[in-house]
């Protein structure tokens, strides 16, 4: 690979991003050259941004939060991991075509069963959040066939639009999966215990504030995982091991493996991961 490609990674925070990092180390592993950049984007500068990008000679982009539902309709292409999340966080050039992946459930279940070695199948799972982050991983846990997968999101609404859209995508009955989706309420998160909680939500990325989950919520609990990743304790991962979760990890290794699966799209490389989960970027 002896031609630079150009690769980014746009949001909206974006400063804390260890993906320009993640990728160089891939690169390294093939003596691959890179240009990875990082650039503050909100979905109204969106359409532009990537219109530029690729126009000068960009190759890939990974998309966070929070472009990962409105990058879906830039792509000419959309995978079907993209289609069932309706979210992308992946965009790429080729063949003269823009596509559109979600690598984040890929990212999340090799984390989750490889990395941390916590079965999936028979589990009953609660994601906190309806947003393009859990629309994003929601698909791949379906696949390992949880016994019930729960969403609960503050605005009711939305879940419901979540539970509509994948219901007419996905044959839950075939997966062996009850899927239930509600809000925030005692009433619906305490009506059982749960094997994973995962926290979807931005609450990690918000200095000092609670979660405000009852503390009940956590008992029982084997892992509570949060997708956003920090070199501390976040303040869900704090609240939930406090109230009972027996294990608790951010998302950095999701953030490793989705990213692996990234750089496998836009070069058609696989890159070793253990050196970085070992050693987390600083």
């Amino acid at each position: 690979m002896d031609k630079k490609l150009k690769l980014a990674v746009i949001g909206k925070p974006i400063t804390h991003s260890k993906s320009p990092e993640i990728h160089q180390d891939f690169a390294n592993q093939f003596d691959a050259k890179i240009e990875f950049g990082k650039d503050e984007v909100t979905p109204d500068t969106l359409e532009k941004w990537l219109t530029d990008f690729f126009k000068n000679g960009g190759k890939g982009v990974s998309i966070t939060l929070p472009l990962k539902e409105a990058a879906l309709n830039y792509a000419d292409e959309i995978s079907d991991r993209a289609r069932l999340a309706s979210a992308c966080n992946v965009v790429y050039a080729k063949d003269k075509k823009l596509f559109g992946d979600n690598t984040d459930g890929h990212g999340l279940t090799t984390d989750l069963e490889n990395n941390l070695k916590v079965t999936l199948k028979d589990k009953k799972i609660l994601i906190l959040g309806a947003g393009g982050a859990a629309r994003g991983i929601i698909p791949s846990i379906i696949e390992k066939k949880p016994a019930k997968l729960k969403v609960a999101n503050r605005t009711e609404s939305k879940v419901l639009l979540l539970k509509k859209d994948l219901e007419g995508k996905v044959d839950l009955k075939e997966k062996n999966t009850i899927f239930e989706a509600g809000d925030l309420s005692d009433d619906f998160l305490l009506d059982d215990s749960y094997d994973i909680v995962i926290n979807s939500t931005s609450i990690s990325t918000q200095a000092g504030e609670s979660i405000g989950l009852p503390k009940a919520l956590f008992k029982g609990t084997k892992l509570a995982y949060d997708l956003f990743y920090s070199a501390k304790k976040t303040i869900f991962m704090q609240e939930a091991f406090e109230n009972g979760a027996e294990k608790v990890s951010d998302g950095w290794g999701m953030l490793v493996e989705q990213g692996a699966e990234s750089f496998k799209l836009w070069t058609n490389l696989i890159p070793d991961t253990s050196r970085l989960l070992e050693k987390p970027i600083d």
